[in-house]
Order: structure tokens, then C-alpha cells, then sequence
């Protein structure tokens, strides 16, 4: 299982990198700070990610902004990718936009706990 952390707080990526790591040893998880190089990845990787986890506010690209170049983009098999929202936003509109948007498979409140990732284990 290929994961990436997409978040520009470094405190925050080394926390959810290190509880991934413990509950799914087995995973490859990967960290971009800047959204910006996570969409330059997708242009020219070939090891695509299974899930993503992406946090909405963020300098430069935001968590949305990401969303509408990614939906821009051709990938491979991009149905195979689960973008799942991580965030501390308590916004309602937050919620109501992903769940409209057709590329947001979830919208997870941080941090992360087991609980709240049961679902990679299937």
C-alpha cells in the first residue's frame, strides 16, 4: 500500500508518518509539505499512491486548489486513488464541499487515529 501525507506543518507529517508506520508497517508512506510537489509527482511517477491524505489549508496551493489541478490531470488507474481529506477545520463548508467533489473519498478530522483509519486495513 503506497500512502501519501500532503500537509505543510513538518510536526504534524512526522506524527501521522510515525502512527502509519506502527499500524502498517508494511505501507510506503510518503511526505510532501507542498502540494504544489505532490501534483509534480502524480505528473511523473509511475508508483502511484493508493490513498492520499490532504490537508486543506496550506500556503501557496491549498487542499482545494490541488483537488481542481488534479482533476485537470490524466492519471492512470486514477480511480484507483483515494483522496482523503485530513483537516482541523470545524467548517461546515468544508464538509459539504468535499463530500461533493467526486475525487474525495472521506474528510477525516486531525489528528490520526486508529479508528479513524480502520478502513486501510481492507
Amino acid at each position: 500500500m503506497n500512502i501519501w501525507l500532503i500537509d505543510d506543518d513538518d510536526i504534524t507529517n512526522m506524527l501521522h508518518q510515525f502512527f502509519l508506520e506502527e499500524y502498517f508497517p508494511d505501507a510506503s508512506i510518503v511526505v510532501f509539505s507542498q502540494a504544489e510537489l505532490a501534483l509534480a509527482a502524480l505528473a511523473e511517477d509511475q508508483a502511484f499512491p493508493d490513498h492520499i491524505f490532504l490537508d486543506l489549508n496550506m500556503p501557496v496551493m491549498d487542499g482545494w486548489e490541488f483537488l481542481d489541478a488534479y482533476s485537470e490531470m490524466t492519471i492512470p488507474n486514477s480511480n484507483n486513488i483515494h483522496i482523503h481529506i485530513l483537516t482541523s477545520s470545524l467548517d461546515p463548508n468544508d464538509f459539504a464541499k468535499a463530500e461533493q467533489s467526486p475525487f474525495v473519498h472521506g474528510i477525516i478530522s486531525k489528528p490520526l487515529e486508529i479508528e479513524k483509519v480502520q478502513f486501510l486495513k481492507n
